[in-house]
């Protein structure tokens, strides 16, 4: 499976301290096999999957069956948000 990051998810996990990048690159080795905490979102947001790491909320869509393209990265507090703002201004 072929994982691809949006220019957001890019500089966010660029950013993130090396214990957490560490955890998210962890997750992102399961998440290619379909393993980890993921969860089909509802609503406006339906179509996304979410994979939670700790505290940190990743939100991806299965392009094909052989590609998954990370869309949007935060913290849960404010990921759904600030995605869903990001998806009505594009």
């Amino acid at each position: 499976m072929k994982i691809s990051a949006s220019e957001q998810v890019q500089a966010w996990l660029t950013a993130l301290p090396p214990q957490r990048k560490h955890r998210v690159r962890l997750a992102l080795r399961g998440l290619e096999k379909g393993q980890g905490n993921i969860r089909p979102l509802s609503g406006k947001l339906e179509g996304y999957n979410r994979l939670r790491v700790g505290g940190m909320r990743i939100l991806y869509r299965q392009v094909s069956s052989k590609e998954i393209l990370l869309e949007y990265a935060n913290t849960r507090d404010v990921v759904y948000e600030l995605f869903e703002s990001f998806l009505n201004d594009s």
